[in-house]
């Protein structure tokens, strides 16, 4: 009797709260639908192989917009990654006139959001790929304390202190972290489009002994858009030091199979952009990306989109290699009613050196937005 009296109280409650508030919810279903050509595919076992992949988009989507006031918004949003809800956005923002506090997860300053690439890696199940780690500057959706003022943002963010390791085998090392990374954003807007600009800092120590290693990670960017006409123009590039400690990157895909392992002796990173630990020093990683995409409205409800992306790794240290990977797509979105969409796309993943990753695809994106 007593559970169901506190059932019904919070029920009550939860009730009082919606009806005090605005809520938008909203919804996107999304399925992918490709044949793929793989070279050395990192999910098995470095085999060639040919596959038709059929899944949920892990980006697809379901949450609310919510207004408790002119002053006071969030929003919450879920998806459907590995077939399983996981929390995307949980924010809330106070605008205290000519400028806004916002804390909880959310996308990074840190963020180009330039390219409209569909594949799925079935494998990962992680929804459209929009160059993520092939170009787009995308620092992830991350906890952090953000503070807008008119096009400028500055945020707190969570810092991520994995560094690879080598020789292959080790654990992660113990690291100490003592300060939260800082990225800023400046967005200028102009008749037909706009130029931002990104930067982010963050540092932390790899332990050894008495010793501590330090990592510093930096990173600055520019991007933009431009519209001509029934066309458009969108690019960015970016680069710094120990950048995968800051943003998405990937130039060796060998890695993914590795990606939830991060930590673990089982995780490589070279293919992160991350400094990397030989047991003793700390080396510094130089990165680099960059994406260029084009775009045609040709009428109402139906576009075309071409778009390149290329990223770059290379160890601070003489007689070090370049390691570099590029990706490459050519779509059309086509509308059969407003939220209803399919995007044929067919395009290519290319880790470049001999014995790695590579992906020739084609297929079909199918979305319904509610």
């Amino acid at each position: 009797m007593k559970k169901l009296m506190v059932i019904t109280a919070l029920l009550i409650f939860i009730a009082g709260s919606a009806n005090a508030a605005d809520w938008n919810f909203y919804g996107s279903a999304r399925v992918a639908t490709f044949y793929t050509k793989m070279e050395v595919s990192p999910f098995d076992g470095g085999a060639d192989t040919d596959n038709y992949e059929q899944n949920l988009n892990g980006n697809g989507r379901i949450g609310a917009r919510v207004k408790v006031s002119d002053t006071l918004t969030g929003q919450f949003e879920y998806g459907a990654l590995g077939g399983k809800a996981d929390v995307r956005i949980l924010w809330g923002e106070w605008n205290f006139g000519g400028a806004s506090l916002g804390i909880g997860q959310h996308y990074t300053p840190l963020f180009f959001p330039y390219s409209n690439q569909v594949y799925n890696i079935s494998a990962l199940n992680k929804g459209d790929h929009n160059m993520s780690t092939y170009g787009m500057l995308y620092g992830d959706r991350k906890a952090q304390i953000r503070l807008n003022v008119g096009g400028f943002r500055v945020a707190l963010v969570e810092l991520n202190s994995l560094v690879s390791f080598f020789p292959g085998g080790a654990a992660q090392p113990k690291t100490e972290v003592k300060t939260p990374q800082i990225q800023a954003k400046y967005q200028y807007n102009f008749e037909n489009g706009h130029v931002a600009f990104a930067g982010g800092y963050g540092t932390f120590d790899v332990l050894s002994g008495s010793k501590a290693h330090k990592v510093n990670s930096y990173l600055a960017g520019i991007g933009g858009s431009l519209n001509i006409g029934s066309a458009y123009l969108k690019g960015n590039l970016w680069g710094g030091q120990n950048v995968g400690n800051l943003a998405c990157i990937l130039v060796s895909g060998s890695l993914w199979s590795t990606a939830e392992n991060a930590g673990t002796s089982d995780f490589d990173g070279d293919g992160w952009g991350l400094a990397r630990w030989d047991g003793t020093k700390v080396t510094d990683r130089n990165g680099l990306g960059a994406l260029i995409v084009a775009g045609y409205k040709i009428r109402e409800g139906l576009y075309l989109e071409t778009g390149y992306g290329y990223v770059s790794t290379e160890l601070d240290m003489a007689g070090s290699k370049k390691d570099d990977a590029a990706t490459y797509y050519i779509q059309s979105t086509i509308f059969l009613a407003p939220g209803v969409s399919f995007t044929p796309e067919i395009g290519r993943i290319d880790s470049k050196q001999d014995g790695q990753f590579g992906v020739t695809y084609f297929g079909i994106k199918w979305q319904i937005n509610f």
